[in-house]
């Protein structure tokens, strides 16, 4: 992390680099392993399906119309099964970053908001999607930008354009920083793999936790910022309890 004084404040501000925030998740990793781990284990047994539904099957006449259903079938499944599910996993890293006990029941949370979770997500596909339609270089940039809308979705009460435009705002200055993460959190998987497959789980336990850490670092630091340039009431925006 980077420490500067803030002479408005009169405080010292810690600002979020790419290191610190791995080592910050590390100590959330040590401390909360076993749940966080659990989550991620189920959270991927959730996602067999599709696995099965992306497997290179080979469209005959007589199959083609049931082979378009099971893939029609596996379109509805990833939205409004394993989304929610994954907002929920995003909310159980959440609170460990904040160093509050998640619990395990929490990975449901995401259907509790399901609506704006699947509505989020189609809208940041769509934004993503086109920025990689028209170069790669502008969809890189914008998925960078929207990493923070599931955090959102489940933190604040926020409906998903407010969560859209508070994740760009709350990353402005942090593009780099975002990219970094991603960067290493490939060789950090691809370490994990190495290590006789198992570490694998560490691996993503840790980089999930690391991109939790970061939105937590500029909810602290930003957050009020961001509201005000994405002209939102920071006062009907409050944290989920």
């Amino acid at each position: 992390m980077r420490v500067d004084y803030c002479k408005e404040d009169l405080i010292l501000k810690v600002f979020p680099t790419v290191g610190g925030c791995f080592e910050e998740a590390w100590s959330v990793l040590k401390n909360h392993f076993l749940i966080l781990l659990l989550a991620i284990i189920v959270s991927g047994l959730i996602e067999i399906p599709m696995g099965f539904n992306q497997m290179g099957w080979k469209d005959k006449d007589s199959l083609s119309i049931g082979l378009s259903s099971i893939q029609f079938f596996g379109f509805l499944y990833y939205f409004l099964i394993i989304t929610p599910f994954n907002y929920g996993v995003d909310w159980m890293f959440l609170k460990a970053a904040r160093k509050t006990e998640p619990q395990f029941e929490e990975i449901l949370n995401g259907f509790k908001k399901f609506l704006f979770v699947i509505l989020s997500h189609l809208l940041v596909i769509g934004i993503v999607g086109m920025g990689f339609v028209f170069l790669i270089l502008p969809g890189i940039y914008l998925a960078c930008k929207m990493i923070f809308v599931p955090f959102l979705i489940m933190d604040k009460k926020v409906d998903p354009i407010q969560a859209v435009k508070l994740s760009y705002y709350l990353s402005k200055g942090y593009f780099w920083t975002i990219f970094g993460m991603a960067i290493l959190s490939f060789f950090v998987f691809l370490l994990g793999f190495i290590c006789l497959f198992v570490g694998v789980f560490v691996s993503i336990v840790w980089i999930h936790s690391a991109f939790a850490v970061l939105y937590k670092a500029l909810d602290d630091l930003h957050f009020e910022e961001a509201c005000k340039l994405a002209g939102i009431s920071s006062v009907s925006v409050m944290n989920e309890k």
